[in-house]
C-alpha cells in the first residue's frame, strides 16, 4: 500500500499501534496527530497516563501562583518531555498560542489556559501531555505503509471520555476490527 499524502491528511485523525509494535514507547498508543504535511508530522499520545499534577505547581513556574486543582498528566511522547501541550475541545477562547486542529480538537501550550483552569473555567473537555511523538518528512509514510499503525477518526468523546487503558482497544474497535485478529505482516498488490 502507498500512501498518498495530501496536505494535512491526517490531522485530528488518530493512529493507533500494531499490537506487534516494538517500541515500548508506542506500545498500544493512540496518538491524536496535530499535524501532517509533506515535511513531517506530530502527534500527541492520549492513552498513556504519566500522574497527576497540581495546576498551581506548572503556573509557579511561570511565576503565577494560583488556588490549586489536581489534573491527569499523559505521556505525549519521546520528544521534548518536559513541554506541556493542552488537547481540548474547541468550545473555548482562542489562547495566545492555540491551533485548532479540526471541528473537534484545538491545542494549547501557553499558560493561560492552566490560568483558565484555576479558576474551573476554560474548554470542557482536555488532556494536559508532556511531550510529542515527531516524524521526519517520509518516516511516518513508511510506518504506514509497514503496517505499523492503523489510522481512525479523531473521536472526541474515544480522546477525553474513555478511560486511559480502554482507549487503544475502542480505537480499533471503532474500525470494525477485533484486536485479536490484527497482524502487520500483510501483503502489497
Amino acid at each position: 500500500m502507498t500512501v498518498s499524502l495530501n496536505d494535512s491528511y491526517l490531522d485530528g485523525r488518530l493512529l493507533v499501534a500494531m499490537p506487534d509494535m516494538m517500541d515500548p514507547r508506542f506500545s498500544k498508543s493512540v496518538i491524536l496527530m496535530i499535524f501532517h504535511t509533506a515535511e513531517g508530522a506530530m502527534g500527541v499520545v492520549v492513552n498513556k497516563p504519566a500522574g497527576q499534577v497540581q495546576v498551581s505547581e506548572i503556573l509557579r513556574s511561570e511565576g503565577q501562583a494560583p488556588d490549586s486543582e489536581s489534573i491527569p498528566v499523559y505521556f505525549g511522547g519521546p520528544v521534548d518531555h518536559e513541554r506541556a501541550i493542552i488537547v481540548h475541545s474547541r468550545d473555548c477562547e482562542e489562547y495566545a498560542s492555540t491551533k485548532f486542529i479540526n471541528e473537534h480538537f484545538g491545542v494549547t501550550t501557553t499558560p493561560d489556559i492552566l490560568e483558565d483552569f484555576s479558576k474551573g473555567e476554560g474548554p470542557s473537555s482536555s488532556l494536559l501531555v508532556l511531550g510529542y511523538a515527531g516524524w521526519a518528512a517520509g518516516q511516518l509514510e513508511s510506518e504506514l505503509e509497514h503496517n505499523s499503525w492503523l489510522t481512525c477518526d479523531g473521536n472526541p468523546e474515544l480522546v477525553f471520555e474513555i478511560d486511559a487503558d480502554m482507549k487503544w482497544e475502542a480505537a480499533i474497535k471503532s474500525l470494525g476490527i477485533s484486536p485479536s485478529m490484527l497482524s502487520s505482516l500483510g501483503g502489497s498488490a
